[in-house]
């Protein structure tokens, strides 16, 4: 049996039983996991040393293209040289440290404005005034600081660590062909949601991404909204319950089906004779370690990029949508579509740091995951497995 016919015939089985994938208790997680720095520093080492996607390849589609991103604290340089390679550097000057690039654009060369040394879009240095005053540097050897970088599936993944070895399909292991057929290599992304400061631990923001309980109170007009019809997606609580969840290594992957009882026997029909199963009817949601969303939202993508902020009741979260550049007929534009994802993401805020603020003060001792949540349970013990963290509980 394939991966995806299993997929299917899981998401059938409980729309049919209308019972959910459940795990096998309800979780405790101890309010300190939210709270500790040494913990913290574990998690932060994580974001150091595992591929993270910076930009998007149509974000710096043409040679000389440039993007600069925050990221760890870290200002980064993306660009695409007049080879058509993709780079990202540290965006410091080796001179004194100011940052020569800003923004976005299309340029040759990026001069740092507080002395004027300038780089070309494979860092290296080419120019400085007064060069004959430092006729002795080499300036071969006073590039820009370059990381491990990778293009895949319409990304460019970084290592924020100088030195590593960058290899993006084995760290994504089985999701890697996931990706794959999502034909994200063609796709479009538009940033919807800058690098959006949130008051609530990053760990708060990646339950939220990974269930979707809150979509009938939290975004009635968004993500609770099917694009292509303008109707309901989900027309009650039972609807957005049900879910079948898988782990990959460090990442996961849950799936809702969007269809009722009443398309089953159709679909039954319809596989049985060899037709093609329409995948929109199935919600794909990946949670790729340390922090990267991806999730199926109509005919593209939805994806999010969050990282612990300066202390551990605050985080980072930036957005955006992914997608072919033409939509199909009847659906909203690349840019509704992102601007929806954007708008969405500004409703769960407010939510998520009044979250922030309970994980962070309360006296409760514990959050309490349930069994029809297993999507959090799986981040919680994939992200416990890789800093050593021994305190969740199980009732």
């Amino acid at each position: 049996m394939s991966s995806n016919t299993a997929v299917l015939d899981r998401s059938i089985a409980i729309v049919e039983d209308q019972l959910p994938e459940l795990a096998g208790s309800a979780m405790h997680v101890p309010l300190d996991y939210y709270r500790d720095d040494a913990l913290a520093a574990r998690e932060a080492e994580l974001y150091m040393t595992q591929p993270r996607p910076v930009v998007a390849s149509s974000e710096i589609a043409e040679p000389h293209d440039f993007l600069v991103r925050m990221s760890m604290k870290r200002s980064l340089l993306a660009t695409r040289d007049a080879d058509g390679k993709a780079h990202v550097f540290l965006n410091y000057c080796r001179h004194r440290g100011a940052e020569p690039a800003s923004g976005c654009g299309n340029a040759r060369r990026h001069s740092c404005p507080y002395h004027g040394w300038s780089y070309d879009s494979k860092g290296d240095l080419v120019a400085m005034p007064l060069a004959d005053r430092n006729k002795e540097l080499d300036y071969a050897q006073l590039g820009l600081v370059e990381l491990p970088s990778e293009e895949r599936h319409g990304l460019v993944w970084a290592i924020l660590t100088p030195g590593l070895k960058i290899n993006v399909a084995a760290h994504l292991g089985e999701v890697d062909e996931q990706l794959t057929a999502q034909g994200m290599d063609s796709m479009r992304y538009i940033n919807s949601l800058p690098f959006e400061p949130i008051g609530a631990n990053w760990k708060c923001v990646a339950e939220g991404v990974v269930e979707s309980l809150h979509v009938p109170f939290v975004h009635r007009a968004t993500f609770n909204v099917d694009p292509g019809t303008q109707g309901d997606r989900f027309t009650g609580s039972t609807a957005i319950d049900l879910a079948i969840y898988d782990r990959f290594g460090p990442h996961l992957r849950y799936c809702l089906p969007v269809f009722g009882k009443d398309a089953v026997p159709e679909m039954r029909d319809r596989i049985s004779h060899g037709g093609a199963f329409d995948w929109q009817q199935v919600v794909q949601v990946w949670l790729i370690s340390p922090g990267v969303l991806i999730a199926n939202d109509s005919y593209g993508l939805d994806i999010g990029f969050m990282e612990p902020g300066e202390t551990t009741e605050t985080s980072f979260f930036r957005y955006g949508w992914m997608g072919p550049a033409s939509p199909p007929e009847g659906f909203p534009t690349l840019a509704e579509m992102a601007q929806r994802a954007g708008d969405a993401v500004r409703e769960d805020s407010p939510v998520w740091e009044g979250c922030g603020r309970g994980l962070a003060f309360g006296q409760h001792g514990f959050a309490l995951i349930g069994r029809n949540e297993k999507g959090v349970q799986l981040f919680h013990e994939t992200l416990c497995e890789q800093t050593g963290f021994d305190g969740l509980e199980y009732e």
